[in-house]
């Protein structure tokens, strides 16, 4: 059973304040099984193993969009050596721009979009909730092209993590 819920995006919160006018939003919840556990670690742990589907699709996303300007990076997953996520690290294409115990943020940025990322942690949840802003034509039509495969690869990802207890 899938326990990846879709929930309203935050109103108030720091991503809504960063919302252009061309702009996709979207938030997912799920169940924690340790309830101590910090964002950071929550976002490491969901993003640190990919299915093999995942990582190929995102190697063809990789070598078809660098051609037109969008930031790719050379690796889809977080590295599990790290115990945890800190101010300034990679955190895959992204870099952590905020880190407190109920709350890490990421960014990254190219010509087309900028793309934040908060993952939140309440003790019985998390939520990983997503901004991007369009800031071209072609970033509008590349999001309209790839929102199908986010919905089912977010989903997927978080759902993983919660059947192998990572969060």
């Amino acid at each position: 059973m899938w326990k990846v819920k879709a929930v309203s995006v935050p109103k108030n919160d720091f991503l809504a304040s960063k919302r252009s006018k061309h702009s996709f939003r979207d938030a997912l919840s799920a169940p924690v099984s340790q309830p101590s556990i910090s964002a950071a670690k929550a976002q490491l742990n969901i993003f640190s193993r990919m299915p093999k589907w995942v990582d190929t699709l995102m190697n063809i996303r990789n070598k078809t969009v660098k051609y037109f300007g969008f930031k790719v990076a050379t690796d889809s997953t977080l590295h599990m050596e790290k115990t945890d996520l800190k101010l300034g690290d990679s955190a895959g294409f992204m870099t952590v721009i905020s880190v407190h115990d109920q709350e890490i943020i990421s960014f990254a940025e190219d010509k087309h979009m900028q793309f934040y990322m908060s993952v939140t942690t309440d003790g019985q949840q998390a939520t990983v909730s997503t901004l991007v802003n369009l800031k071209t034509p072609i970033g509008r039509l590349y999001m309209a092209l790839i929102t199908p495969f986010h919905w089912i690869i977010a989903r997927v990802v978080i759902h993983n993590a919660v059947q192998e207890q990572r969060l």
